[in-house]
């Protein structure tokens, strides 16, 4: 599929406010999200700062999104997989702990899912604070040292300066508009607070691998984000647009970098099709870590 330039009577980059973009296919449409599609929509990359979105913008009602993110949505795992998200999530928490100028005090899990990380929270003695826009928490983390507000977070109205740190993973790349969600964070963060940001590298070289196989096959289907079949990603960044959505709402990066679970086949039960899938991708995922174009990236952001 040739590439094909839209310009400002089209779009509108979501993050930048650029008019011209670059159409990278049409995007996926499942069973449970075709009966509210509206308009015939593309997958475009801002011209300007890399960022992908869909064209025109979607407008899905909560209530459609909600019945989308439903409990069916977080896939059963696996011991290895479980164990190896504690692990990250521990890690990720020491990081913010020696990038915080402050004393944590007040943690926020912004998009919390099944509350793992305000479960490790709480054993660090921070004041847990999770919002998602479903409740789809496991036990543990439910219980009164954990503080849960269902539904989206400029609508949250938490107070200015009121957290030290802020986790949010997988969850910049499901929001339509994420410069204002970052521009509350910032308002609700205290300064010298640390800010961690989670997102799929849509650059990734899995992708170009997922791009060269749809046009074996003749599909104008594009490699980039799934607004319409899970995940639900409406929104792609990558080692450029994620620093620019950081300069637009007055963050400053502190550490940026692109990685992988590697072995990603032991996430999914044996003789899944996903277990398969990776287990066959193998050998793009160790080619992937030489040409640094690993399938997540991660920054932390100081205010």
């Amino acid at each position: 599929m040739s590439k094909t330039t839209v310009n400002e009577q089209n779009i509108t980059c979501p993050l930048c406010k650029n008019n011209r973009g670059i159409i990278t296919g049409k995007p996926e449409i499942s069973t449970a999200a075709y009966q509210f599609i509206r308009h015939d929509y593309s997958v475009v990359q801002c011209a300007n700062c890399g960022y992908y979105f869909v064209n025109p913008p979607i407008d899905f009602t909560g209530e459609e999104w909600q019945q989308l993110y439903n409990s069916s949505y977080f896939a059963e795992m696996t011991k290895w997989h479980q164990k190896q998200r504690i692990i990250d999530i521990q890690a990720r928490f020491t990081k913010l702990k020696n990038y915080c100028t402050n004393d944590i005090k007040n943690f926020l899990d912004v998009g919390c899912g099944e509350g793992w990380g305000l479960i490790e929270a709480v054993k660090l003695g921070w004041n847990s604070y999770g919002i998602d826009i479903s409740d789809n928490r496991v036990n543990e983390a439910k219980n009164g040292n954990i503080n849960f507000t269902p539904g989206n977070l400029p609508d949250a109205c938490y107070p200015d300066s009121f957290f030290d740190c802020i986790y949010m993973d997988s969850v910049l790349e499901h929001l339509i508009d994420p410069v204002s969600y970052l521009k509350e964070i910032n308002r609700i963060m205290k300064r010298g607070g640390i800010l961690y940001l989670g997102v799929p590298n849509e650059d990734s070289l899995f992708n170009n691998v997922k791009r060269i196989l749809y046009r074996l096959k003749g599909d104008k289907i594009s490699e980039k984000i799934k607004p319409f079949e899970t995940p639900y990603h409406v929104g792609g960044f990558n080692q450029t647009s994620l620093p620019a959505a950081a300069s637009k709402t007055d963050f400053k990066i502190v550490e940026l970098r692109n990685f992988a679970a590697h072995f990603e086949f032991r996430k999914y039960t044996i003789n899944s099709k996903n277990f398969w899938m990776h287990l066959f991708l193998l050998p793009v995922d160790i080619l992937a870590i030489l040409l640094r174009k690993e399938i997540y990236l991660e920054a932390y952001l100081k205010k």
